[in-house]
C-alpha cells in the first residue's frame, strides 16, 4: 500500500525551511499542484528552476494529469544541489519527490556510490526500459536510445562503452539540449553588409572590420553609444563555449572526448592526453578575442559585467556578437518584449588550425571554400578536396557546445510511484510532450535527432529559436561537445576541459602587463603539469587502470 503523500510534503517543506534558515538560499514557493490543489496520492515533480524556468513542467504535469488521471504536484527551487541533495538523501520516509529535474554535473558520482542513498545499491531508478521503447508520436520505429543524441546518451548511461566501471544502464534523461555558442545581431550584420565568417581567420577579419566600419571607427547607435564587435561577461565564463568548440574542431571530436577521459590515441590512461594541441589553439583564439588591446570589446565595462548585464548590452544593440546559450531569450524576455527577433545563433567559425590535420586542404582560403561547399552555398566540390578531409571538416562544421548533459531528470530509487514516474517521463519524451516543452520553455526541448521544423509549435518559435533548429535539422546537423561528467576520470579523477582558468575572461580580458594576465601557453602548461604530478592518484580515485 502506498503511503500518504501529505505527510511527505510537510516533511520536505520542513527540510527546505531548515535549509533556508541555515544557508540563506531561496527555496521558491510552496508545492503547487498542476490542477491547483494538493490532495491525496500525487506524483510529485521537483525542479531546479533556472535557465528554462518551471512553466514547461507545470504544463507537462497538467497535460499528463488530464491524460491519465494521475494527480501531480510541482515543487520548484532555484537552489540547485543545495536543495536537491538533502531532499534526496532524506530518504524514502521523508522525501516524496518522485522525479527530480536537476542541474547537476555530479550525478554519476552519486550513482557510482553504493549506499549513497541508505539501503540502496543505486541512488536512482533504472530507466533503461524507457530507452529501449519507441516514443509515441514520431514518424519512426527507432527506440529512444537511437533518437537521443550520442552526447545525451553518454550523459545518461553509466559506462556507455562497456569499460567495466558501470553496468551500461541509463539512469537519467536529458531534458534540455542546452545549446551554447556564438550569437549575432542579425539586423546589424545586414545593415553593414557583413557575411557570417566560415573560419576563425575570417572571424577576426570581420572583428577588425567592425572596429573601423563607420568612417574609420566603431559604429554608433542612434543615441550615440558605441557598438563594439563583441561583448562578454567578466564574471561568467561564457567564452569557454567557443574554446570548447574550437578545441574539438581542431583535434576532432573523438580525440577531444578521449582527452576528457584521460586517454591517448591508443586508449591508454596518461597525463599526456592533456597535451592536446587543439586545446592550446582554442585558448589562443579566445585570448585574442578578449584581449583589451585587440579593441574587440568595451574594456571599460565588460570585465565587471555579470552575464545578465552583458546579455542586456547585446540585446540593446551595443555589440555585434556575444557567446551565450539558448536561454538568452527567456532570460531577456523581461527586458525586451521582442527578445530573439533580431538575433540568432551562427555556426561557429571553424578553427583555421584544422588545416594542420588535413592533407588536401592547405590554406584558409581553401578551408573557406570547402565550408561553403559543405554549407550548400556552392554546388561544385573543390577539385583538390579528398574524401578524408571532407569528413574532417564536415564534422568540425557541425560542432556545438552544450551543457544539456547537466540538465538531467531522474527518479529516486526509493520512489513508491516509480511506475507512474516512468510513465510521466515517457509522456515527456513523446512528440506531444516535446511540443509542450517547445511552447513553454522558449524553444527548448530534449536533444532528440528529429526534424523539429515539422513540429506544430515550430511555427510559433522566434527567429532566434528557429535558426537553431534549422541548423539542428539540417544535413550537417549538430555534434554536441562539452565537459564529460559520466566517466570516472572526470567525476572521480577530476579531468576537465580547462582546469586552471576559472574564467578565460579574467585570465585574458586584461592588458598583457597586468599581474593577473595569463597566456594560453601558461594555462595549457600548468594544466598538464598539475595533472601529471597527481596522475596516479587520479587513476586510483577513478578506479581505472591500463
Amino acid at each position: 500500500m502506498k503511503r500518504s503523500r501529505k505527510r511527505g510534503v510537510a516533511l520536505v517543506v520542513a527540510i527546505m525551511t531548515a535549509m533556508q534558515l541555515v544557508t540563506g538560499c531561496s527555496l521558491g514557493r510552496a508545492p503547487e499542484s498542476a490542477n491547483g490543489a494538493a490532495s491525496g496520492e500525487e506524483l510529485q515533480l521537483g525542479i531546479v528552476a533556472k535557465g528554462y524556468g518551471d512553466e514547461f513542467l507545470k504544463q507537462l504535469a497538467s497535460a499528463y494529469e488530464a491524460k491519465t488521471g494521475v494527480k501531480t504536484t510541482v515543487v520548484k527551487s532555484s537552489a540547485a544541489t543545495d536543495w536537491v541533495a538533502p531532499a534526496l538523501l532524506s530518504g524514502e520516509k521523508n522525501n516524496d519527490i518522485d522525479i527530480i529535474f536537476d542541474i547537476n554535473p555530479n550525478l554519476m558520482s552519486s550513482l557510482a556510490k553504493k549506499n549513497y542513498v541508505k539501503g540502496y545499491d543505486r541512488a536512482f531508478a533504472d530507466l533503461s526500459d524507457i530507452y529501449n521503447e519507441v516514443p509515441e508520436g514520431y514518424d519512426t520505429d527507432k527506440p529512444l536510445k537511437e533518437l537521443m543524441s550520442s552526447y545525451a546518451m553518454r550523459a545518461s548511461t553509466w559506462d556507455l562503452e562497456g569499460e567495466g566501471y558501470g553496468d551500461g544502464k541509463q539512469y537519467f534523461i536529458c531534458y534540455a539540449s542546452g545549446i551554447e555558442g556564438l550569437v549575432y545581431n542579425r539586423a546589424l550584420f545586414e545593415k553593414y553588409n557583413l557575411e557570417e565568417p566560415r573560419t576563425t581567420t575570417e572571424f577576426f577579419a570581420i572583428l577588425d572590420k567592425i572596429k573601423t566600419i563607420s568612417n574609420g571607427t566603431y559604429a554608433k547607435n542612434d543615441d550615440g553609444r558605441t557598438i563594439y564587435p563583441y561583448v562578454y561577461s567578466g564574471q561568467t565564463n561564457y567564452s569557454n563555449y567557443l574554446a570548447t568548440v574550437w578545441w574539438a574542431q581542431c583535434d576532432g571530436v573523438d580525440a577531444f572526448n578521449r582527452a576528457l577521459e584521460g586517454k591517448d590515441a591508443a586508449g591508454n590512461y596518461t597525463a599526456d592526453s592533456l597535451k592536446a594541441q587543439g586545446k592550446l589553439s582554442a585558448m589562443t583564439h579566445v585570448s585574442k578575442l578578449l584581449d583589451i588591446e585587440s579593441g574587440y570589446t568595451d574594456s571599460s565595462t565588460c570585465y565587471s559585467q555579470n552575464f545578465t548585464n552583458a546579455q542586456v548590452l547585446f540585446m540593446d544593440g551595443q555589440a555585434f556578437m556575444m557567446s551565450t546559450g539558448e536561454w538568452l531569450e527567456r532570460e531577456m524576455s523581461g527586458n525586451f518584449s521582442d527578445a530573439g527577433l533580431e538575433v540568432a545563433f551562427m555556426r561557429i567559425p571553424v578553427n583555421s588550425d584544422i588545416v594542420l590535420r588535413c592533407g588536401s586542404v592547405k590554406t584558409d582560403e581553401q578551408l573557406s571554400e570547402v565550408i561553403a561547399y559543405i554549407d550548400g552555398d556552392v554546388e561544385a566540390r573543390p577539385s583538390y578536396l579528398s574524401d578524408a578531409d571532407l569528413e574532417i571538416i564536415r564534422e568540425a562544421r557541425s560542432v556545438y557546445c552544450s551543457e544539456g548533459n547537466q540538465h538531467l531528470a531522474y527518479i529516486p530509487a526509493y520512489s513508491n510511484m516509480a511506475g507512474e514516474a516512468k510513465d510521466f517521463l515517457r509522456f515527456m519524451m513523446s512528440k506531444e510532450g516535446q511540443e509542450i516543452m517547445l511552447q513553454y520553455s522558449y524553444g527548448n526541448m530534449a536533444p532528440l535527432n528529429v526534424d523539429v521544423t515539422k513540429f506544430t509549435q515550430y511555427e510559433n518559435l522566434s527567429y532566434f529559436q528557429k535558426a537553431k533548429y534549422e541548423m539542428w535539422s539540417s544535413e550537417i546537423g549538430m555534434t554536441l561537445v562539452g565537459n564529460n561528467y559520466s566517466h570516472p576520470m572526470a567525476y572521480a579523477g577530476g579531468v576537465t576541459t580547462f582546469s586552471n582558468n576559472p574564467s578565460f575572461e579574467t585570465a585574458f580580458g586584461v592588458v598583457s602587463t597586468s599581474s593577473s594576465y595569463k597566456t594560453p601557453l601558461e594555462i595549457w602548461t600548468k594544466d598538464y603539469e598539475d595533472a601529471a604530478k597527481r596522475w596516479d592518484s587520479k587513476m586510483e580515485q577513478a578506479g581505472v587502470s591500463n
